[in-house]
């Protein structure tokens, strides 16, 4: 286990075993949908929208694994905080994986993505991207903590952002995602304001 008392880059060995329960879980959907059934386009449908809601719980637990930690420090927040990087890095495997079932699904159903939801999500996987690729510890050491810790947070913040603006801006029409979801991702970004503001250190 590599330890470090750094509060931003710990990170047990237990990687691969993240990223294989992110594999199988997206390929049991993906064998849930299809087993029995032949394909529709309705079904990459379901595929692309249950991977991104099994992506979007890992991105909590990367969203909250710090502002839970300052808020209670116990087994369960001190494992949390631990695994953030885990938790980040399968994430973006998740979220990868939602994208292919995506642009399948765009491709057969044919329909027309606006310009609005290219720049704003595309912009989202940039940022995802970006941090995947600086998720070693080489990678913090070349860039510098400061710059690290700024490309993360821009990182991190913009994700959730557009988590809350998809979400969100579905309401009321037949694409809305449930309210549970818009509960979660609101009282997230809640939270970290909160804690942001309450516990941070007096210059």
């Amino acid at each position: 286990m590599i330890k470090r008392e750094n509060g931003y880059a710990l990170a047990p060995q237990s990687l691969p075993r993240w990223i294989a329960f992110t594999l199988l879980a997206s390929v049991a959907l993906l064998l849930a949908l299809f087993l029995g059934a032949p394909p529709q386009v309705e079904t990459w449908q379901l595929w692309a929208r249950y991977t991104a809601r099994f992506s979007f719980f890992l991105f909590l637990a990367v969203y909250l694994a710090s502002p839970l930690y300052q808020l209670t420090q116990n087994k369960a927040t001190t494992w949390l905080r631990q695994n953030r990087r885990n938790a980040g890095i399968s994430f973006g495997v998740a979220h990868i994986i939602h994208l292919a079932a995506l642009v399948i699904f765009l491709i057969l159903s044919q329909r027309p993505t606006s310009l609005e939801t290219l720049i704003v999500g595309g912009g989202a996987y940039v940022a995802m991207f970006a941090m995947l690729a600086t998720s070693t510890d080489g990678a913090i050491r070349r860039l510098g903590t400061t710059h690290w810790r700024r490309l993360h947070k821009f990182g991190v913040h913009y994700l959730a952002f557009v988590f809350a603006v998809t979400y969100t801006g579905g309401v009321g029409t037949p694409d809305a995602k449930p309210m549970a979801l818009i509960i979660l991702i609101w009282a997230a970004i809640v939270l970290r304001l909160y804690v942001f503001f309450t516990k941070r250190s007096p210059s």
